[in-house]
């Protein structure tokens, strides 16, 4: 059974966080032309850095190139947000569901997932390197050109295994850490 939902546009993505207190209100970030840095000089548009983010729903939102750094994120959904050339570099995620979610082009390197469902997400060339994962769900989600090492041991289909690209090592630090 398939589920239809309308994903938000990036406005009424901001006006519903707005709404949940996570963005001051009359506040629309502008969306940054490509995936934010933690030094960039420009405005990062929708960030959470040095936070908890925690007991919420970011369902069905088109939040492109937000920028999580330094942070915790724990029991949460995301199911169905596009997140796509976003940076999630050195956070904890626990217990968070990114399902059907489009990660595509982001950069979640050295951080924590324990507990995260990634079934049916969009994962493509995503660099996952330096990063931890615990009892996590990566069926039917999509890891073509993912860049991962063999040491991280994530349990994936045989098909997925192919759509991997396997680094021989773990690569730079991700800048911010």
């Amino acid at each position: 059974m398939t589920t239809e939902w309308t994903r938000r546009s990036y406005e009424e993505s901001c006006r519903e966080l707005q709404r949940l207190g996570w963005l001051k209100p009359d506040s629309i970030p502008p969306l940054p032309t490509r995936r934010p840095r933690y030094d960039d000089p420009e405005p990062l548009g929708v960030e959470f850095f040095r936070t908890r983010v925690s007991d919420d729903k970011f369902e069905n939102l088109t939040l492109p190139r937000t920028f999580f750094g330094r942070s915790e994120v724990r029991d949460m959904s995301f199911r169905g947000t596009d997140l796509s050339q976003s940076t999630l570099c050195w956070n904890d995620f626990i217990a968070v569901d990114f399902s059907d979610c489009d990660l595509s082009n982001s950069d979640l390197r050295a951080a924590l997932f324990e507990k995260v469902n990634f079934s049916g997400a969009n994962l493509s060339r995503t660099d996952l390197r330096q990063s931890e994962f615990k009892n996590c769900d990566f069926s039917d989600s999509n890891l073509r050109g993912a860049k991962l090492t063999r040491s991280q041991r994530l349990l994936l289909s045989p098909s997925q295994e192919q759509e991997v690209d396997w680094q021989r090592s773990d690569g730079e630090e991700p800048d911010g850490g």
